[in-house]
């Protein structure tokens, strides 16, 4: 018998077994040498780039060890050598080998590559073998067939899982995954998803690809709400997926998403489509074994969890939707509407959650950049000159002194922006041509000369208002016109009570008409319509403040009785109001203005709310376990344990005779957890700290406090059943 031995050349192993592309033919057709291991190796080396591979990189790529690769080749290689009988090869180190005679290969870092002999390459091309390898299809709709016949007893599986996620009265008809119903599409979905998230797969070029999809381009028997409303809930689900496991085993697997980035999802746009999902390689030969049955496999499993957990996600965001919509229109049809719950129960994000359901927005930034929304923390220091308006102290202008000045509370400026959102028609753009005014103004300046207006030549103050100034003339006379002296002379309304410099002030506003686009100013005229110009006002603990001291006079005006110009109250400074002041002979709250109040049910100074107040507002409680919804992506590790733990100690607060259910824990506690998640025991941490302070509060001075502390923690602990004892 012939000896081969192996060289090492440029760091390559290499040698010459004069084995034939017929021979190998020969090889590959012995079914009894051939096992169905050494075909699936052989076949995984072959799709390899240049049909080369690392045993490790192999192992990573198909879930199996490189040892089995290893010694699947060998074992392979001696059944050929057995089958050949004519030689022996003998390795570099004078030993006998057997991995070279189907490969020839070289170290590359610390892992050994390994690559097929053309001659064996030729020969699995031109085998049977190969032909076995691939699922073959001649168009789209004979590999959907193939698919559909192919996940058996699945489709049943997943049209009835289907039908109770979707709330359907009965499951599809059709006994199928994938629909395909028109030749000239590449793509198909599952029987009935149109307006839902979908099973998607697709078949491009040399690709077919398959995931998740949401779909927001026209779906024609969709017609009660767009397709952005009915997919909004399903992607807003998957975001929350993101860092789930079954998400990441599936990026491990290699599904990605589709697009420049999955925050695209939060705010969907319309006619487009959305995919999470994973591509496989189409040769002329047709789909790898191998691969399609992977795909089968993730259809059924990952896949399908994935598909499920949306689906449960969306009922749960349309279930909130729901409540919040409750509460909406319980502020809607009262204007003003006060939110009471225990401490800890989300009130105040639910309030800005109505606010934004309320305006149309989706994030707390967008609600804050609509310019419709402001928000405000009451407390005992609280009162008339910060809510409604008072004197404030402000800089003479060009002097050291101080004076006093009337100014709008927080309250009345947000009602002045809800009312010129309802003025329609008005003809003013005084603000953009006054800051070209400043800035020509300035241009001149920095060239060394004034700007001319009429009979004078202005620089400008520190407080960027025109300024005259004589320096050469005995006197020095100056003055100063400000941009409110200005636009008063803009609305034909005497700037100062004198009316002194109001035709150099009527001068500049020529000048800026002539020289800065100026239009004509033309008073608007209110609408009543508030449909889509609704301001929401939030006054966080409303019950911490003393509220006749706050509100004063406006007991009448936020009456949703009296809402608008027939609500008019005289303020407490009405006689210092301006002229031009939308307000200046009485304030109102306009219609379009929406006050959600917050506060806490045990709160001692819950008894100082003025009962005139109280008749003014609608009142909904906001219990803890309607708001275990704010632990969605927070402290999804603990929702369960904390829920348990959430409820057992509240029936236990409940059991105490003096105590009631205003007194629960809510659910906002537990998100401080996300504080102690490097804690052995976060939730002991969470008592330790936060907790237990506040239940001592609500024990305070009740007999056998520390028995009952011992009780509650129990509770918490889950130690006791609470139900029975």
């Amino acid at each position: 018998m012939e000896v081969k031995e192996v060289i090492k050349q440029n760091g390559e192993y290499i040698c010459d077994i004069d084995v034939t592309v017929e021979d190998w033919k020969e090889v590959l057709r012995d079914n009894s040498l051939m096992t169905e291991n050494y075909k699936d190796v052989l076949f995984k080396f072959y799709l390899e780039t240049e049909h080369k591979s690392t045993c490790k990189a192999l192992g990573e790529k198909y879930g199996a060890s490189p040892q089995s690769y290893n010694g699947t080749i060998t074992n392979f290689a001696k059944a050929v050598q057995k089958k050949l009988n004519r030689f022996e090869v003998i390795g570099a180190d004078g030993n006998p080998t057997f991995w070279i005679i189907p490969m020839l290969g070289k170290y590359e870092g610390e892992h050994f590559e390994w690559t097929l002999r053309p001659e064996l390459v030729q020969a699995l091309e031109e085998s049977k073998i190969m032909e076995d390898q691939y699922i073959k299809f001649t168009s789209f709709r004979e590999l959907i067939d193939r698919i559909n016949k192919d996940l058996g007893g699945f489709t049943e599986t997943f049209r009835y899982k289907r039908k109770d996620l979707a709330r359907l009265g009965r499951a599809s008809s059709r006994g199928i995954l994938f629909k395909y119903e028109d030749d000239e599409r590449d793509w198909s979905i599952n029987e009935g998803g149109g307006t839902e998230v979908q099973y998607h797969l697709f078949y491009r070029g040399n690709k077919v690809g398959y995931g998740i999809g949401f779909n927001t381009q026209y779906v024609p028997f969709a017609n009660k709400m767009s397709t952005i409303d009915y997919m909004q809930p399903f992607a807003s689900s998957f975001i929350t997926l993101l860092k789930s496991d079954v998400v990441g085993k599936l990026k491990n697997k290699g599904f990605k998403y589709y697009g420049e980035s999955e925050s695209e999802l939060k705010s969907l746009k319309d006619n487009k489509y959305y995919l999470f999902g994973k591509e496989i390689n189409v040769t002329n030969s047709g789909i790898v074994v191998f691969d399609f049955n992977n795909m089968l496999d993730e259809l059924k499993t990952d896949l399908f969890e994935l598909y499920c957990n949306i689906f449960e996600g969306r009922n749960k965001i349309l279930a909130i939707k729901s409540v919040n919509m409750d509460y909406l229109k319980i502020l809607e049809s009262n204007k003003n509407l006060i939110l009471t719950g225990a401490p800890g129960t989300g009130k105040t994000y639910l309030a800005k959650e109505i606010a934004k359901e309320m305006i149309g927005v989706k994030t707390e930034q967008e609600l804050i950049d609509s310019g419709r929304f402001d928000f405000v923390q009451f407390h005992p220091s609280y009162d008339y000159t910060d809510f409604v308006e008072g004197l404030r102290p402000f800089s003479v202008e060009e002097e050291d002194n101080i004076g006093f000045k009337r100014k709008d509370g927080i309250f009345k400026g947000f009602c002045k922006k809800a009312l010129k959102a309802k003025i329609s028609n008005e003809v003013d753009n005084f603000d953009e041509a006054w800051e070209e005014l400043l800035s020509k103004v300035k241009d001149n300046l920095a060239n060394g000369t004034l700007t001319k207006i009429g009979s004078w030549e202005y620089g400008l103050s520190t407080k960027d208002s025109l300024k005259y100034s004589s320096v050469n003339t005995k006197s020095q006379y100056n003055f100063t016109i400000t941009k409110q002296n200005v636009y008063n002379a803009y609305q034909k309304i005497k700037a100062r009570p004198s009316g002194a410099f109001q035709k150099d002030m009527e001068d500049v506003v020529e000048y800026m008409k002539q020289n800065l686009s100026l239009k004509d100013f033309q008073e608007g005229t209110i609408s009543s319509e508030t449909e889509n110009n609704k301001f929401i006002f939030i006054i966080d603990e409303i019950n911490r403040a003393e509220i006749s001291k706050v509100f004063g006079e406006l007991f009448f005006s936020i009456d949703p009785g009296y809402r608008g110009e027939k609500g008019k109250v005289k303020t407490q400074y009405e006689n210092l109001q301006d002229a031009d002041d939308v307000f200046a002979d009485g304030f109102f709250v306009p219609e379009n203005v929406y006050i959600i109040g917050t506060m806490n049910d045990i709160d001692r100074s819950v008894e100082s709310m003025d009962f005139a107040m109280r008749r003014r507002f609608a009142w909904k409680e906001v219990k803890a376990e309607d708001r275990i919804s704010m632990w969605d992506e927070r402290i999804e590790n603990w929702k369960d344990d904390a829920f348990k733990r959430m409820n057992s100690l509240n029936k236990a607060i409940e059991g105490i005779p003096s105590l009631s259910s205003a007194y629960h824990i809510g659910p906002a506690y537990f998100l401080k957890l996300e504080n102690y998640q490097n804690e052995i025991n976060p939730f002991d941490n969470l008592w330790n700290n936060h907790l237990e302070g506040v239940v001592f509060e609500y024990l305070r001075g009740l007999p056998d406090s520390e028995e009952l502390m011992s009780k509650l923690k129990n509770a918490y602990n889950n130690l006791i059943d609470v139900e029975n004892d």
